[in-house]
């Protein structure tokens, strides 16, 4: 039986924060390394790792269908706003980038083998993690429409794995 592309990404993720020389090559490298785990990848089309910093959420928009992505989370946005839910964890920082026609972005969160105190009440459960759940539910579907198998695995890894930590965030 074949491994899901997002169980796939997960062992790629998992690897690179406890290898450090596969780290760096998954940075130079990402294609390869997605190729070498059995992942697909569109050909014609670079793909470029994001490492991000503790506390950071990525936002990463499809090249396609980007109304649908951001009409999902606006949704997600003005409906906690609507039920009192704070808007964004206390602590977070979020940053958009756009995958184009020619580049996708691949985010790896930063390990969470040191949790800050906002990530450890982020574990701990509450309302603060519900957005980023409910954001990263939605951002995979509109992710799979766009990009197919690939990107979706990426996108749920990348936010299942880590948004627990509150490392990552992917649309």
């Amino acid at each position: 039986m074949e491994k899901n592309p997002a169980v796939l990404y997960g062992e790629i993720v998992s690897r690179a924060w406890d290898d450090e020389v596969f780290k760096k090559r998954f940075l130079n490298s990402p294609k390869e390394v997605l190729k070498e785990a059995g992942i697909p990848v569109e050909e014609g089309v670079e793909y470029k790792v994001i490492e991000t910093p503790k506390l950071v959420q990525y936002l990463v928009l499809p090249h396609e269908k980007q109304k649908e992505a951001l009409q999902k989370l606006a949704k997600l946005i003005l409906g906690g706003a609507e039920r009192g839910a704070p808007t964004m964890p206390e602590g977070i920082e979020f940053r958009v980038i756009q995958n184009t026609s020619s580049v996708r972005y691949l985010v790896l969160p930063a390990s969470p083998g040191t949790l800050t105190d906002v990530e450890l009440e982020m574990v701990a459960g509450g309302g603060k993690v519900q957005f980023m759940v409910q954001a990263t539910v939605a951002a995979a579907e509109t992710v799979n429409v766009a990009h197919g198998a690939m990107a979706a695995a990426a996108v749920d890894v990348a936010s299942s794995a880590v948004c627990a930590v509150g490392c990552v965030l992917c649309i």
